[in-house]
Order: C-alpha cells, then structure tokens, then sequence
C-alpha cells in the first residue's frame, strides 16, 4: 500500500506516516527530520553515491519514543517520493520533540508493525 502523510500541528511542523492508511490510536509515528534520509540509488546495482535515485530509507518515531531508531522503506513509484526529499531538504536536521513519557518497548515494535507490515518482513521474504 501507498504511503500516507498526515500533517499535525497548525504549522504542519509534524508528519505522521503509515502504510496501512490510518495511524494507530496512541501509537503514530512521525518523520523523524532529526536523522538523515538516506536515497538508494541504481547504476548496475543498488549503491548511495551514483545514479538515479530509486528507494529511500526513511526516519520515523513513535510519538510516545524519545530517540527514533525505525526506518521505512519507499519505493520510486511511491506518490510521495519526491515530497519526502524535498521535506528532508527543508527540515533536516530538526530538534527533537519533548516526549512526556516514553511508551514500553514492546508497544513500539507492536504499533511499527501494524502499521508498517511489509517494512517488517526479512529482506529475503
């Protein structure tokens, strides 16, 4: 499925994202413009440094975590692809933003995994 952007806040300062087509109650996860996108380019095989860009390795955090370590993939035909490079170009790198309480660990992996199924599965699968 598509790629799903939600924009939060009255200044749009916060995105939240999901595969799945709605976030989970208490559980979504945001662009994390703290840590850098990183493009997946093709010139005879997948590399970082030359050719067109094909993939991207996208930063996410749940919104109840106070350090971001879940990356996404998306895919060049995705609709949001170019949107993504051009939010990184003009967020990157952002503050992090105040957590009240940090959820349990399990709750996290719990939540990415509804709403990021496919992100989950072995690279083999």
């Amino acid at each position: 499925m598509p790629l799903t952007l939600i924009a939060f806040d009255n200044s749009s300062s916060r995105f939240a994202v999901t595969k799945v087509g709605a976030t989970v109650p208490d559980g979504r996860f945001f662009l994390d413009f703290t840590r850098k996108l990183e493009v997946i380019r093709w010139f005879g095989i997948r590399n970082r440094y030359i050719g067109p860009a094909v993939d991207l390795l996208v930063p996410v955090i749940h919104e109840a975590e106070k350090l971001g370590g879940y990356v996404i993939g998306v895919n060049v035909g995705d609709p949001y692809f170019q949107d993504l490079r051009k939010l990184w170009e003009a967020r990157f790198p952002s503050s992090l933003a105040t957590v009240p309480q940090e959820a349990d660990g399990l709750k996290i992996i719990a939540d990415f995994a509804t709403q990021f199924p496919e992100d989950c599965q072995p690279a083999n699968a």
